[in-house]
């Protein structure tokens, strides 16, 4: 792996993570999360208020499953409000899980990727902002019970340095949530554009999974028994009503 990863009680490839997916049985579910990268402050609380008020009570009405799966890409943004409100509230309800962390780069490629999109956006942080963000991938990574590489063999700095490389790898990340979640929940604007890679994209292949270049298809395909793959979108500009 190319980068420091925080300990974590399992690392693997991708190849291997996709083997144990094969020989999992049914007593635990997948529940996937993909989102934008920059939310406002506003819409980061319409989340949460939707995810805990409205999506989550309807996944879990009863707590009768017996064991989750939280799998997340770990980037600032929708990837780590995904992983701390769902870790939060399953603990809350006494049910079960464990959390994946999906990383399509090193972590601080991810940071830097995502402070790229802030200058994109016309935004800058300070100093201190960057570095509670960096703590935040860190800490969300020391949780994750695996840590799966989605670097190809061989890949090293010269490959992470080239856009389309890195572009490569988060559509990487995007056919890995939307093939093998059984249930999706993607945080999406309304009217938002295609962009390799991103979260419109994941819900595209979601959707029509032969839409998924085959470099980056994860076949074979989840069970259509598993929980029926469900795909929940929030729009974050909406407030929840009940």
């Amino acid at each position: 792996m190319n980068g420091t990863v925080p300990p974590a009680r399992e690392y693997l490839s991708l190849v291997d993570w996709l083997r144990t997916l094969a020989g999992r049985g049914d007593s635990e579910f997948l529940l996937g999360g993909t989102g934008h990268l920059l939310l406002s402050g506003e819409e980061e609380e319409n989340v949460v208020t939707q995810l805990r008020e409205g999506v989550l009570p309807r996944l879990f009405p009863d707590g009768g499953l017996a064991q989750v799966c939280l799998l997340t890409g770990l980037a600032p943004g929708s990837d780590l409000l995904f992983a701390r409100v769902l870790s939060g509230w399953l603990l809350q309800q006494d049910i079960p899980f464990r959390m994946v962390g999906l990383l399509p780069v090193p972590p601080a490629t991810l940071l830097e990727d995502w402070l790229d999109s802030l200058r994109e956006s016309g935004e800058e942080i300070s100093p201190a902002q960057r570095h509670e963000r960096q703590q935040q991938i860190e800490t969300t990574l020391a949780s994750c019970e695996t840590v799966v590489d989605l670097l190809p063999p061989g890949a090293g700095a010269a490959d992470l340095r080239e856009k389309g490389f890195r572009e490569q790898q988060y559509r990487r990340l995007a056919a890995c949530l939307a093939q093998r979640s059984d249930i999706l929940v993607a945080i999406l604007r309304e009217q938002n554009l295609l962009r390799p890679g991103g979260t419109a994209e994941v819900v595209d292949w979601r959707r029509n999974p032969h839409h998924i270049p085959a470099e980056f298809c994860t076949d074979p395909p989840p069970l259509p028994d598993r929980g029926g793959h469900r795909l929940i979108v929030i729009d974050p500009a909406a407030e929840y009503t009940a």
